[in-house]
């Protein structure tokens, strides 16, 4: 098999091209069902075959041959991949007039790779274990010229014939009354999950397993970030077209609901996008809803970390800093460091301090500042003001050396005016 050997410097004048780059525009949107794997196929294997050595083009091939999950495509795509050797250990100059080329392209290639070895998880390669050594070799001395190490492929046993799942590209059919979970690749798992999750919604719109069942669609299977290079990942930042209509309101409430839940399930890291989902259940009166999926979303962020450093492939971030405060905002209560309002004053003040140690024993920042509030005020009312002064002060520079300074602008702007005057 014959594959071009020279990167070509532009495509725009090849038909196909612009039909591959239209199918692989739905790639994560509202339209990525609709993807005509077969097609992209035969569209990204022509321009390898007769045009270019394009690593872009080259993520396409892989990705379709990810989709299609068959003998003939993984045969073709081992083939491509050691012609690929050849040209960096024979010719690398063909991929890159100059340094620069060269290495981007290069770092593509390494993301295609790992890419792939991690997707292999839930493919079938293990039904054809020649491709699967074939694949092994070419990458370890792959490896060696792009200076990294790819994870070895491994052989899995058969599954049995009663675990088996036939999957189409609308919904999964489970063949067991009890289907195990372990044994679907992540995107059944996806699509079982997010089923359950509308199944529960039809009953009932406000019932929380259903969020969470959308949560374990969208984020159970992922264990890492996705790799990148410089910041930037492989992943597609969400049509602009789906965005607008996620923010208009032309749905019903559960058509809305599901229209999220669907497109962030194929959107895991889109960060603002479950912002957008909160802040909409949270208008809808679904605050539980709205406080659960905020939960699990700061948790997923602590986990991952780095997720804010990362950036979809158009270099957007995938977690700006505003959307990462809101979310850790919403793990703040505050009514809990908001001074209590229609207390009884008229108390003995050594009762109403010994009342104030039992309420915030609990060691946290945000009960040190609840306590000196609850005290400044004490003072206020007992015509203290020198006290409730110094209690200010104290308040204002604890809170600029916090994130709360930002979360409670307009009491932070009261509490630094009192400090001030008083």
């Amino acid at each position: 098999m014959q594959f071009a050997s020279h990167l070509k410097d532009n495509l725009d004048n090849l038909e196909i091209y612009h039909f591959l780059e239209d199918e692989m525009s739905k790639y994560k949107t509202l339209n990525h069902e609709n993807i005509k794997w077969n097609k992209v196929y035969e569209y990204s294997l022509e321009i390898l075959q007769q045009f270019s050595m394009d690593a872009r083009i080259y993520n396409y091939f892989v990705l379709s041959c990810i989709a299609l999950n068959n003998e003939e495509s993984f045969g073709t795509m081992s083939k491509l991949f050691e012609f690929l050797v050849d040209i960096l250990q024979n010719s690398p100059k063909n991929l890159g007039k100059n340094v620069e080329i060269l290495n981007t392209q290069k770092k593509k290639i390494k993301s295609v790779v790992q890419h792939f070895i991690i997707e292999t998880d839930r493919l079938s390669l293990s039904h054809f274990p020649q491709i699967i050594m074939d694949l092994n070799h070419t990458f370890r001395i792959l490896g060696k010229i792009l200076e990294c190490d790819f994870k070895e492929i491994q052989v899995k046993q058969e599954i049995q014939k009663s675990e088996v799942i036939s999957s189409t590209i609308k919904q999964v059919e489970f063949h067991t009354q009890n289907p195990n979970t372990n044994s679907l690749n992540d995107r059944e798992y996806r699509i079982f999950f997010n089923h359950l999750a509308f199944e529960l919604l039809e009953k009932n719109k406000d019932n929380l397993n259903a969020y969470a069942m959308f949560v374990e669609a969208m984020w159970g299977r992922i264990r890492t970030l996705p790799v990148d290079s410089e910041s930037i990942t492989q992943i597609k930042y969400p049509d602009k077209n789906l965005i607008q209509i996620l923010l208009e309101n032309n749905f019903d409430e559960l058509e809305h609901i599901k229209c999220f839940m669907s497109n962030l399930v194929l959107n895991p890291f889109w960060i603002e996008g479950l912002k957008f989902f909160c802040e909409f259940l949270y208008k809808r009166k679904k605050t539980n809803a709205s406080k659960l999926l905020n939960t699990l979303t700061r948790e997923f962020l602590i986990k991952f970390k780095e997720i804010s450093n990362l950036k979809f492939s158009n270099g957007e971030s995938m977690c700006e800093e505003q959307v990462f405060n809101y979310f850790l905002k919403q793990g703040i209560d505050f009514n809990c460091i908001k001074p209590k309002a229609n207390k009884d004053r008229q108390n003995n003040i050594d009762e109403i301090l010994l009342d104030m140690n039992t309420q915030n024993s609990n060691n946290s920042l945000f009960a040190h500042i609840n306590a000196l509030i609850e005290m400044a005020k004490l003072f206020e009312e007992k015509n203290m003001p020198n006290n409730a002064r110094i209690l200010y002060i104290q308040i204002k520079d604890l809170m600029e050396k916090t994130l709360l300074k930002d979360y409670l602008l307009e009491d932070y702007s009261k509490i630094k005016i009192k400090s001030e005057k008083m």
